[in-house]
């Protein structure tokens, strides 16, 4: 191709990158991104600009106007040699897929293990009676006044799909599910602590190890003063203090702890019927988004250099939200009642995307959801749930493939993603790289990180192709490098999974 041809393709490109940004709003924000497909999923979602099946859809529909395209310009047979990936040989085409997958934000996973460390017992009928009750006592105050902070919270998602492609279209079905659960209130009050007798006199009997009766250090003196007004004796407030700092309570959380020790002292003095953990208020609240999507696919090369491509697609969607009481419902009753609690809403959607190849280089961008799809929160009990809008999300990657069997990609999220977690985002780097043996194996390999948030740090991706004769099947999984601990086994705060199966011809 000469040289005047490739600048008038890359003036087209830079043209189409400009009207993409042009569309989109002053304030960035759009919806979390997926890992749709096994072989993004190894490659660490890296797909925007070395996609070479129907995923496409998902990651740039530009591709399929490079689908079944040759060339007799090329220096192999019927293919152009800027056809880094042999899209050429893609003509027909069906797959389907599913995956899941979770993360759990920052300090989460830690506090559940210290709860889950704790005897529990100290939580329903029984009085402080031992040091390891007065621990468990100042540990579990600790906790309760960490766990509603902020950013404490679980994220799930998970998606799946099928489609068929001929030549330059494709027409897929997908799903797309996202469900969040963050403790909102902590009742700090009735927490079912009596005891036969009220916990200062209880302490009273109790010397910790190594304890000497030193004065409080990690109190202070307002601290001190709020414990006496609550009916704590000074040897008491000592004894406190000592195994605060034993156990590690940070100074900057300790107000909370306060004032938890003082509820449990005014309740806990005279068994006040009050403190039943029956009558625990604490709330958590679960929001979820869930939509499917049925999108029709059109790819048009205008020569063998660049192409264009879009998706106009159905969506009908479900926002989800509940606000439930912890204690008055079992785990199942939660989950029946959330899974009830929602609005539906239809309505359509609009993609694009570009993609620009030279020989062993391709560049690709896509923009989804430009036309900012909205969909109505419900309203439960009272509470009104925020309506979700997709805003327009925008990604751009670049491959290297120095041979077909070989692919190394880099991609960046030009927006913010938004979540179903009220003020979490994510914006994510993503590298990935694959490597076909003998045409019959692919192994996949990649990372990413949310540069948006620093909770979970980089997440390691794999995969697994085999190509049986047109008949592929895919496996891809990611873990964080960060990790969780529960009840002495320790696991990677997010992780997912994916499966997928293929016919390519």
């Amino acid at each position: 191709m000469g040289k005047g041809n490739w600048e008038k393709t890359g003036v087209i490109f830079i043209v189409y990158l400009f009207c993409i940004q042009m569309v989109l709003p002053a304030k960035l924000f759009a919806e979390d991104k997926y890992l749709v497909g096994s072989r993004a999923m190894g490659m660490a979602g890296a797909n925007v600009a070395c996609t070479n099946d129907n995923s496409a859809q998902y990651y740039n529909p530009a591709a399929f106007g490079f689908f079944g395209m040759h060339g007799k310009e090329s220096k192999v047979e019927g293919r152009f040699d800027t056809d880094n990936n042999n899209l050429a040989s893609k003509d027909w085409r069906f797959e389907v897929h599913a995956g899941a997958g979770y993360r759990l934000h920052e300090n989460l996973s830690e506090l559940l293990n210290d709860l889950n460390d704790i005897n529990t017992t100290l939580l329903s009928t029984n009085s402080v009676k031992s040091e390891a009750d007065v621990k468990n006592l100042v540990k579990t105050t600790e906790i309760l006044n960490r766990l509603d902070e902020k950013g404490n919270a679980i994220t799930m998602d998970a998606n799946a799909g099928t489609s068929i492609g001929f030549g330059h279209m494709a027409l897929g079905a997908y799903g797309f599910l996202q469900a969040n659960a963050r403790v909102l209130t902590v009742d700090t009050t009735n927490l079912g602590i009596k005891g036969s007798i009220d916990l200062d006199t209880e302490l009273l009997t109790i010397t910790p190890a190594g304890y000497t009766g030193e004065a409080p250090s990690l109190f202070t003196l307002a601290q001190q003063a709020q414990l006496t007004a609550a009916g704590f004796n000074a040897d008491s407030i000592k004894k406190l203090d000592y195994v605060a700092r034993q156990a590690g309570i940070d100074a900057g959380t300790l107000q909370g702890t306060i004032d938890i020790l003082a509820s449990v002292e005014s309740q806990t003095t005279g068994s006040t019927p009050g403190g039943d953990l029956e009558n625990n208020t604490t709330s958590a609240e679960l929001r979820a988004f869930g939509y499917t999507e049925i999108p029709l696919s059109y790819g048009h090369a205008f020569n063998e250099n660049f192409s264009i491509g879009g998706n106009i697609k159905m969506m009908r969607g479900r926002v989800y939200g509940k606000e439930v009481v912890v204690f008055n419902k079992d785990s199942s009753d939660i989950l029946e009642d959330a899974t009830k609690s929602y609005k539906e809403t239809t309505t359509f959607g609009v993609d694009l995307g570009a993609m620009y190849r030279i020989k062993r280089f391709n560049l690709g961008l896509v923009a989804r959801n430009i036309n900012s799809p909205e969909f109505d929160g419900p309203t439960v009990s009272g509470k009104v749930f925020p309506d979700v809008t997709i805003d327009p999300s925008l990604t751009a990657g670049i491959a290297f493939i120095p041979y077909e069997g070989f692919t190394l990609e880099t991609d960046y999220d030009l927006t913010k993603n938004e979540t179903v977690f009220p003020d979490y985002n994510t914006r994510n780097l993503s590298i990935g790289a694959e490597w076909l043996f003998l045409r019959f194996l692919a192994l996949r390999a990649g990372a990413y990180k949310n540069t948006a948030e620093s909770d979970i740090g980089w997440v390691y991706t794999a995969g697994l192709g085999l190509n049986l004769i047109g008949l592929r099947l895919d496996l891809g999984g990611a873990y964080s490098a960060n990790q969780g601990e529960f009840d002495g086994n320790k696991f990677p705060v997010e992780t997912r999974v994916m499966l997928q199966f293929s016919l390519d011809y």
